[in-house]
């Protein structure tokens, strides 16, 4: 039996048949493969079809053809300018690369090869920091004794430092000079005599920094340097006089080779005098690679980000889905934490390189928004050319920008919470009773389960989110945040700039996951208590703001599975920003679809569909065939989408939309009028 079972292994390993068959090697790319097979087969049977006899199946064969979801995923990012060329290059190649390898897929671990930093930069930086550059700005204390003070008053001059450096730029000559025999031979008394003055010097140079520094001396590099260097000088000298070594004899003998490199050292000196330049370039060096390096795992996160939205369609069953989802999610989890520390690392850099993206985005924003006004005739061709021409001006602008921007302080921070809107009246409430609270690295913010204390935004380090008891719904852990486009199903990692706590204050529900730091942690915390007092007094406009910005999370989620890769950001925008929350009441059936609705999102609690009797819950899209539904839970919201106004009211009126250019403004569609609006805070040349 065991001879029969092994020889079945082997036959089904060389027909390949195994690899069909088991689910352990199934990759996103070769079910997006299976995926392409079954589409080209549907296609070859229609062929067969006698009422499409006449089609053109070249083109329909060209038309089918789908791309890679991981290289149009990175090439989306590229044409968004959120990848830089380079990162895109990197990426797609990768991605194909590691498509052809049957059972393999990339993982964060194999395309950190890709933009691993040069570790000959990190060690020369080491060096010039640690040994070469003396940091050390300390004078010590003067001694008391007259001639200790005088030298300690000598030493630390500008004059002595540059005379020295001086002093090491004119023995470079003779140096050279005996490098070379025909002219060592010619200059030798020279070269011995010269030989003799510097060293004399530098023994003057060591004996004053002796006498002012004392013990100190040899707490520097650089003086030790300078001391050993000095003493085999003073032992070259005595084996010259002593006949021991002969420079002019044995040009080429071991002995004399070694002194001169001992003399050839004393140039290092120089080396101190432009280690803060040299520092610079290497500091600018390494900061290309980082935000290289940082570029790749943002756009490997988003692609995996983007893969998740479409394994519902590709994949053939539940448990080939289950895998891929499991597999795209650690994929997710592990890049998130490469990420994470380097964000920790180099605060400068991610921040930097978000500033940069968001620019990029919001200036392709307007051009999209130009470019549907131009086809719409809401804006003339010749001044459509025109704000073509000062958004890639504002482009070129931001090639402009300094290599690092600094981090925000924590005064900076409450300027950038989303649901203060920077309103001054707000801002003063909220920061009566916040406080810097700062965790160490292990330590937990909160558990799953604990009553929630308020709400923790997070100024710098890394925080782990990890939901241990799922229950049996397996419900996802929604982050309230918009730039987190997925739902957190086991764990997750969440970076400076972040905001967690804020869902369970709102709901007065127990924390649904823990919260652990992964590096020490400095947080600025707002107590529940101060939240539920501004609500219910004056600041009520504050919880609907945060339930706006929760919504608009989860709604661009839904939203983003629903809509084509090329034109994500701008449609996007068109449909978050005409939106509003509405509250589902228990036990009492509600209307939510019409003519003016575009999509229903469940973002908190679960509701009933009237008609079919399903049940909905949180986050969730509910289909345009629901009309009606009724809450199941006490606390259950939904997001209102709503069409643009101009196509529910001139949906049939083409002819308003031929006018003049002084009135076809007016015509346009609201919503794009709004964000357009919205632009011109950022882009006051877009008129």
């Amino acid at each position: 039996m065991v001879v029969f079972l092994l020889f079945m292994k082997c036959a089904l390993v060389i027909e390949g048949l195994r690899d069909v068959t088991s689910t352990k090697y199934k990759t996103v790319y070769y079910t997006f493969q299976h995926f392409q097979e079954l589409t080209k087969s549907t296609a070859s049977a229609l062929k067969f079809d006698k009422d499409l006899a006449n089609a053109d199946w070249n083109m329909v064969e060209k038309a089918i053809i789908l791309q890679n979801p991981y290289a149009a995923s990175y090439q989306r990012q590229y044409k968004n300018e959120i990848l830089s060329q380079k990162a895109a290059q990197v990426l797609v190649g990768a991605a194909g690369s590691f498509g052809e390898r049957k059972g393999d897929y990339m993982t964060p671990e194999t395309i950190k090869h890709y933009s691993e930093s040069k570790k000959l930069l990190g060690f020369l930086r080491k060096v010039l920091l640690n040994w070469v550059y003396n940091t050390k700005k300390d004078k010590g204390i003067p001694s008391r004794y007259c001639i200790p003070r005088l030298c300690h008053k000598i030493v630390f001059t500008d004059e002595f430092e540059y005379i020295g450096y001086l002093v090491v730029l004119m023995n470079i000559f003779p140096i050279i000079i005996s490098w070379i025999s025909q002219l060592n031979d010619i200059y030798e008394h020279e070269i011995r005599y010269t030989n003799y003055s510097f060293l004399a010097f530098y023994i003057l140079e060591d004996l004053l920094k002796m006498a002012a520094m004392r013990k100190e001396y040899f707490s520097h590099t650089w003086n030790i340097f300078e001391l050993v260097i000095t003493l085999i000088g003073i032992i070259d000298v005595i084996l010259t006089e002593t006949n021991s070594i002969n420079y002019y004899l044995n040009f080429i003998e071991s002995k004399v080779v070694f002194m001169k490199i001992i003399r050839f050292l004393r140039i290092l000196r120089i080396l101190k005098l432009i280690t803060p330049k040299l520092l610079q370039i290497i500091d600018k060096k390494m900061s290309h690679q980082l935000s290289f390096k940082y570029a790749i795992l943002k756009g490997y996160v988003q692609g995996e980000a983007d893969v998740m939205n479409i394994i519902d369609r590709i994949a053939s069953s539940e448990q080939v889905k289950q895998m891929l989802l499991i597999q795209v999610t650690k994929n997710m989890e592990q890049a998130m934490k490469e990420l994470g520390y380097l964000e920790y690392d180099h605060p400068e850099i991610a921040v930097t390189m978000k500033t940069k993206e968001q620019i990029y985005v919001m200036l392709n924003m307007a051009r999209e928004i130009v470019k549907v006004f131009r086809s719409k005739g809401i804006v003339h061709k010749i001044e459509g050319a025109e704000i073509y021409k000062l958004i890639m001006a504002r482009k070129k602008e931001v090639l402009d920008f300094p290599s690092v921007i600094k981090p925000l302080t924590v005064e900076e921070t409450i300027y950038h919470i989303p649901w203060l809107e920077k309103d001054k009246d707000c801002i003063d409430f909220i920061q009566e009773r916040a406080k810097i609270v700062t965790f160490d690295c292990g330590n937990d913010i909160f558990e799953e389960g604990d009553e929630p204390k308020g709400i923790y935004i997070i100024i710098s380090g890394m925080v782990k989110l990890k939901r241990v008891n799922l229950g049996l719904e397996n419900k996802p852990i929604l982050l309230e945040t918009e730039e987190k486009a997925y739902p957190v199903i086991y764990t997750d990692y969440v970076l400076s700039g972040e905001i967690i706590g804020e869902l369970n204050c709102l709901t007065n529900e127990p924390m649904k996951y823990s919260a652990t730091c992964k590096t020490v942690v400095e947080t600025y915390f707002i107590p529940k208590t101060h939240l539920c007092e501004g609500f219910q007094h004056k600041y009520s406009v504050i919880e609907d703001k945060m339930w706006l910005k929760i919504g608009r999370g989860i709604t661009a989620q839904k939203i983003r599975e629903h809509l084509s890769y090329e034109d994500w950001n701008y449609k996007m925008q068109l449909k978050l920003y005409n939106m509003h929350i509405r509250d589902i009441p228990k036990n009492t059936k509600t209307g939510i679809y019409d003519e003016s609705v575009t999509y229903v999102i469940l973002i908190h609690g679960a509701v009933e569909d009237c008609l079919l009797r399903k049940i909905y819950k949180a986050p969730f899209l509910i289909p345009l065939t629901c009309h009606q539904i009724q809450g199941i839970e006490d606390f259950t919201k939904v997001m209102i989408i709503q069409t643009s106004v101009d196509v529910k009211k001139h949906r049939w009126k083409t002819r308003k939309y031929i006018s003049t250019h002084t009135t076809s403004l007016k015509l346009g569609t609201i919503s794009e009028l709004f964000l357009l609006g919205n632009l011109r805070t950022y882009y006051p040349f877009i008129r």
